[in-house]
């Protein structure tokens, strides 16, 4: 008995010990995420003064947003927004990755290129979008069209085109990150699968029906609500193409933001905000029911699919009623494209076409000897060697090499078009469609410093890198800590924490605005009070930017990074280390910590980057302007360019320069970037 004691002691002492660890993590997440949230419950039935609670109000709050014709203006655009999202953006990724799987030689540059968007600050993005887009003739879109001989647009002053507007130019900054997930699964499909397929005779489609796409099934269903989701959080992309006056726009996101600080009605804000937060919470039981029943059929899931199963799925499908319609109108349609045929034929049509084809063959095997040496390494994938001895399956290679060299053009055009156009003087950028070039008369390096200088931007570099380099070393230390306790020591009470985390990241800070201002505030405050300095001197110091250091440690993606990792390592080190007397702390530090450089490398650099690109809070929380970030100093140029004395021209020098950092970080270390941003959350 006593032993049995002292046994449920020392496990007791060691739940103990791991909770220890993980409470000053879990804190954070409480304080800028879990207790905003309910804060805002609070809120949303509470009559209010600006931020302070006055008194008790019911559901007035409620009935307030349900009345404010702005509203259903709000949830009728961001459904709108989900909309275009699935047409425009949503069956891209797949494809691209689907495409780049099947490149021979140069598949990491299409990685890194369609990627590079995804890197490059949101403000600057949207900015560079914009000038693109103008409604005036030298709006570089409008140029393009009046070169063709086309009309010219209004583009986003079109309020029948913005919302698509918006959401294409968001597909073109992320598409390129949901393609590398999507990639990372159709790579890791077993290559036996498709070799079987390919011995029975299975078609290219028939392998994608039935091995690809089922394996990219589970992903596909999870990644939709995830974008769902995603689209939800809109907020500033909106304000800053429309302008803050324009409702035409507007997002649940804007409305919150609108109703804090145009009209200071904070509870109806709140209200908006639990609204809001229920219907993500029914997207959240989805992710979680998908997430389970995806890793049950993943427990399920067959190393090897034979053919005998393939044709089994066949002989199910064609036995539904909808698949005999099908079949009938099939039919159908093949009579009538031989009742056409045979006119073809009788107006000579069919006769030229074999004759072309004819030429075609012989032109193909005289080249076939050496267009078949660049396929010989292909040894896996949907299709190898054997494939490609087939002249039209070379061609659909071609086809398929100039469709992704024509995406990636694409993709960097706006690159492109931003560094040639920032060197452009006034008169060179508003010319008209018939004096348009493309190349500045001389590329003069001078006028970089001449907007640094102009705009004094250069503290607010300083203030960005601040922020980044605290930003990183929290998320280190406090998510790393937290991921280890949960995903390794795994504690009574861990899967709780594990499903509030994952619930969390599923919805946007904007949704508890109200709280999460008045709980930083509460730092200031806190600080002063310490110091000995009013509040005001508080907010004049350095200090005002150290709690976007401790948001960084309560990220659930940074979270889920550290956590998968942590789980793929062996479990015989762990073990080692408690028979050896090392501390739990030592374990982390002396084990896990040298094991995991790669995966610490990769949070560091998505840590610098999202600070550095971070708009919405620093926006909201950073009144002094000595204080004011990268991001923040772009977006006041921009609405008050006049008062800063410089041209559109140099606007464009500006933009470039605050995409520079990332993209050199992004150039350092592309290949532990692209080859771990496939580690999500899903997983």
């Amino acid at each position: 008995m006593d032993q049995i004691k002292i046994k449920k002691q020392a496990n007791i002492k060691k739940e103990m010990l791991s909770w220890a660890i993980a409470i000053p993590s879990i804190f954070l997440f409480a304080f800028f995420i879990w207790g905003p949230l309910l804060q805002n419950i609070v809120y949303s039935f509470a009559k209010t003064n600006n931020f302070d609670i006055v008194s008790f109000n019911g559901f007035q709050n409620y009935a307030n947003v349900f009345s404010d014709p702005r509203f259903s203006q709000a949830l009728g655009n961001t459904l709108l927004y989900v909309l275009y999202s699935l047409i425009i953006g949503f069956i891209i990724p797949i494809l691209l990755a689907l495409l780049i799987s099947e490149v021979i030689k140069t598949k990491s540059l299409f990685k890194v290129g369609f990627y590079l968007p995804n890197i490059v600050p949101a403000i600057a993005v949207i900015l560079t979008w914009k000038i693109m887009m103008d409604a005036n003739d030298y709006g570089f879109f409008n140029i393009l069209l009046a070169k063709v001989g086309l009309p010219t647009s209004n583009w986003i002053s079109n309020d029948s085109l913005s919302i698509p507007l918006i959401i294409m130019t968001l597909t073109w900054k992320s598409a390129g990150a949901t393609m590398l997930i999507y990639l990372a699964t159709v790579q890791s499909v077993d290559h036996s699968l498709y070799e079987a397929a390919r011995i029975k005779g299975l078609s290219v489609w028939k392998r994608l029906k039935y091995i690809t796409i089922p394996a990219l099934l589970p992903n596909i269903k999870l990644l939709l609500i995830i974008q769902i989701i995603s689209v939800f959080q809109i907020f500033y992309e909106p304000m800053i193409f429309m302008g803050q006056t324009n409702n035409s726009a507007n997002t649940l996101g804007l409305l919150i933001y609108k109703l804090i600080y145009t009209t200071q009605d904070t509870g109806q804000a709140a209200a908006l905000g639990v609204l809001t937060m229920i219907i993500l919470l029914l997207f959240t039981y989805v992710y979680l029911y998908f997430d389970k029943k995806t890793r049950m059929n993943q427990l399920k899931m067959k190393p090897y699919v034979t053919y005998e199963m393939l044709l089994e799925k066949i002989e199910k499908r064609n036995q539904k009623k909808v698949y005999v319609v099908f079949n009938y109108m099939k039919e159908k349609i093949n009579q009538f494209i031989k009742l056409v045929y045979k006119g073809l034929v009788i107006i000579k049509v069919i006769w030229f076409i074999e004759m072309m084809n004819k030429l075609l063959i012989k032109i193909f095997s005289y080249t076939k000897k050496y267009g078949l040496k660049i396929f010989e390494s292909k040894k896996d994938g949907i299709l190898t060697y054997s494939d490609y001895k087939k002249s039209s399956r070379r061609v659909g290679y071609y086809f398929m090499y100039f469709i992704l060299v024509v995406g990636l053009l694409v993709v960097l055009m706006p690159f492109v078009w931003l560094f040639v156009t920032s060197f452009k003087n006034s008169n060179e950028l508003l010319q008209s469609p018939a004096n348009y070039t493309f190349f500045p008369s001389s590329f003069d390096f001078g006028k970089f410093i001449t907007v640094i200088d102009k705009t004094q931007i250069m503290k607010n570099v300083y203030n960005s890198l601040f922020i980044s380099l605290g930003a990183a070393l929290c998320a280190i230390l406090f998510n790393g800590l937290l991921a280890y306790v949960i995903g390794v020591l795994k504690p009574k009470g861990s899967k709780v924490i594990f499903y509030l985390i994952l619930g969390s990241m599923l919805i946007p800070p904007a949704v508890a605005l109200v709280p999460l201002y008045t709980n930083i505030s509460s730092i200031y405050i806190v600080i002063a009070s310490i110091s000995g300095m009013s509040l005001r001197q508080v907010q004049s110091t350095f200090i005002t930017l150290i709690p976007f250091w401790l948001i960084a440690g309560a990220s659930p993606f940074f979270f889920l990074l550290f956590k998968t990792h942590f789980e793929s390592l062996p479990k015989d080190l762990f073990e080692v280390a408690e028979l050896e007397g090392a501390t739990k702390l030592q374990t982390f530090f002396k084990i896990i910590v040298p094991l995991s450089r790669p995966v610490i490398m990769v949070v560091a650099i998505f840590s610098v980057t999202g600070a550095w690109n971070d708009f919405l809070l620093p926006y909201i929380m950073i009144n002094n302007q000595d204080y004011w970030t990268v991001m923040i100093k772009l977006f006041r140029v921009h609405v008050e360019m006049y008062a800063y004395n410089i041209t559109l021209d140099q606007f464009l020098s500006l933009l470039l320069f605050t995409m520079i950092p990332p993209m050199i970080i992004f150039f350092i270390f592309q290949k532990q970037i692209t080859q771990n941003a496939t580690t999500t959350g899903i997983k």
